[in-house]
């Protein structure tokens, strides 16, 4: 008799967050009806082939971050208050870093952060934001080319000497533990769990220099410094993004993209203006179309994709850059082991409204969407959804009161 046969485990989760900051023209981006039979609207319809694998999400917002601005950028991924706008932010973790800490020494590299333009998405634990690679031909190195001898023993080196400042501050702080008060020890406990935490990571970073690169899959890009070609960069970043992926070079990304186009964003309903905004928006869809598909046809585990394992999420700072509203923000989310095809809507007099405005049989008076409903839910619910569904271990994430009603494991 054959042995019975075992089912393949299920393979590792990842994480792709694009974020653009000047948001979408909600009339071409969201649907107009909730549910799982909704007319695409003009930018769906350009991932339509990818109907069932993504959920368009509505009405939801980061709490407490003011009446809309671009300095909301800074909090899109990690949801902390940000009321005024002031230069006194305290940031908190990011989502792409709290899922990647959580793989933390399983890939070369716990995250890539990316963009297009300037800045980043990524945020540590600290609050501080992290650098972001923004060639193409950068980013194929890092995956694919290996180092001199001497570059590796540099990097040795330099991971080194991290251990050695880290040794040298521990012993001060456990001298000084000895003469403070029980609330002092007790931050200082929670020092010691950062450094035993920044220890792991350079071990981890030591035990990958030495390890071989995988072979390169194609020709090293060649970086686009041509204005007004940011479609082409994008591309090219996303393909880096399905190498990265591909090759489990890594498990987390974000990129921060499509920031040319401020004076379009502020199109104020004029023609022209709205449509050379909207054909800006039409080219990051276009983009993400080929993502996607790139990551449908990479098999992954038993008979499952890429898509299948990783979550891709499209999201801004703002509704629009028209409104510089942070309400009713723009939201997709693909793959990544969901129940998919729907669109989910926590603002329904949002919708209702977008509907009127679309039809051509409303009365003058009916077409003005509300600014704001009653029902929004946290941003950051989705996010505590995601990360479950990772096998993150968080009861929620920033400013979620729990997670995103409606939204399934496949």
């Amino acid at each position: 008799m054959s042995p019975a046969a075992v089912p393949a485990p299920p393979g590792p989760k990842r994480l792709v967050a694009i974020g653009t900051p000047f948001g979408f023209d909600p009339a071409a981006f969201v649907p107009t009806a909730t549910g799982t039979d909704y007319a695409l609207p003009p930018h769906l319809e350009i991932i339509k082939e990818f109907r069932k694998d993504f959920t368009v999400v509505s009405g939801l917002s980061h709490p407490n971050t003011g009446g809309g601005g671009h300095k909301a950028e800074a909090v899109m991924l990690t949801g902390a208050p940000y009321p005024d706008y002031s230069y006194n932010l305290k940031n908190t973790i990011s989502l792409d870093q709290q899922f990647a800490g959580h793989f933390r020494g399983q890939t070369r590299y716990d995250s890539l952060v990316l963009t297009t333009y300037h800045g980043s998405l990524s945020v540590t634990g600290n609050g501080v934001a992290i650098p972001a690679l923004d060639r193409p031909s950068q980013i194929f190195a890092r995956l694919f080319l290996a180092g001199t001898p001497q570059q590796a023993a540099e990097e040795l080196r330099q991971i080194g000497e991290g251990r050695s400042t880290l040794d040298f501050v521990s012993e001060q702080a456990k001298r000084l533990g000895k003469r403070v008060g029980p609330a002092d020890r007790a931050r200082l406990d929670e020092y010691y769990e950062s450094v035993r935490d920044v220890e792991k990571q350079l071990q981890m970073s030591g035990e990958w220099v030495n390890r071989p690169k995988p072979k390169a899959l194609g020709a090293p890009p060649q970086d686009v410094t041509t204005p007004g070609q940011q479609a082409k960069k994008l591309q090219l970043m996303f393909d880096m993004i399905h190498l990265a992926l591909v090759t489990d070079s890594t498990r987390a990304v974000t990129i921060k993209t499509f920031g040319d186009h401020h004076d379009l964003s502020h199109h104020g309903k004029e023609p022209k203006k709205l449509a050379e905004c909207r054909q800006v928006e039409v080219d990051l869809m276009k983009s993400l179309a080929v993502l996607l598909g790139k990551l449908k046809g990479s098999t992954e585990g038993a008979g499952g994709t890429l898509l299948d394992a990783t979550m891709v999420l499209v999201t801004s700072n703002l509704r629009d850059g028209n409104t510089h509203w942070t309400h009713d923000l723009p939201v997709l989310l693909a793959g990544g082991g969901f129940k998919h095809g729907r669109h989910l809507a926590f603002n329904k007099p949002y919708v209702e409204g977008l509907a009127a405005e679309a039809d051509p049989k409303a009365k003058p008076a009916e077409k003005k969407p509300p600014m704001m409903g009653v029902n929004q839910a946290p941003l950051c619910n989705l996010y505590t959804s995601m990360l479950q569904r990772a096998g993150v271990p968080v009861e929620k994430f920033g400013s979620a009161t729990g997670t995103l009603t409606g939204l399934e494991p496949a």
